[in-house]
């Protein structure tokens, strides 16, 4: 538990040395953006779920390579910490993860451009299952409000369909990304 705690705060100071730093610029303004996406699956929520969770994602996300810090075995509790690269490195807290409801809630920080907060939802739909992707983000730097802008609906639909089809294609043969 000690060390839970301990990774809870160094996120939380990472985040706050971040937006200190952002704020230390006076003509910085931080921007933000939510994007809500959705797509279909042609299997249950139960299958699908899982494929949303920091080792899941290794299944069928092209490039994805986490660097597990808490709990060691990458189960997925609320709590657990891990650490990509993208956005020059980024730290990704779990928040909330509900599996008899299939909701997954990640918030991260990349120090030198942005903030995340993302919710996953599978819903049985027919035979099959809707997934409802809610992401928020905040600018820290420019370099983190740039991104953000280019992130609009349709640049939004295109990061979907990037994920609908290697799950999909996951889900049906069960080939997963050349590591």
């Amino acid at each position: 538990m000690n060390a839970l705690i301990t990774l809870q705060a160094a996120l939380a100071i990472t985040l706050a040395c971040a937006m200190a730093s952002a704020q230390d610029t006076p003509q910085f303004h931080a921007e933000r953006v939510v994007r809500i996406g959705h797509f279909f699956l042609d299997t249950s929520p139960a299958k699908v779920f899982p494929l949303f969770t920091p080792l899941g994602e290794l299944h069928w996300a092209a490039g994805w390579n986490p660097e597990i810090l808490y709990p060691a075995d990458g189960h997925p509790v609320k709590g657990l910490l891990f650490r990509t690269s993208d956005h020059g490195g980024m730290y990704w807290w779990l928040t909330r993860y509900d599996p008899t409801k299939h909701t997954i809630e990640y918030h991260a920080v990349a120090p030198e451009g942005l903030a995340r907060n993302i919710r996953v939802e599978c819903r049985a739909a027919g035979s099959g299952t809707e997934v409802i992707v809610t992401d928020s983000y905040i600018g820290l730097s420019e370099h983190g409000n740039m991104f953000i802008c280019s992130l609009d609906e349709a640049a939004y639909a295109r990061k979907m369909s990037g994920w609908e089809e290697p799950i999909s294609r996951y889900l049906k043969t069960g080939e997963e990304p050349k590591r």
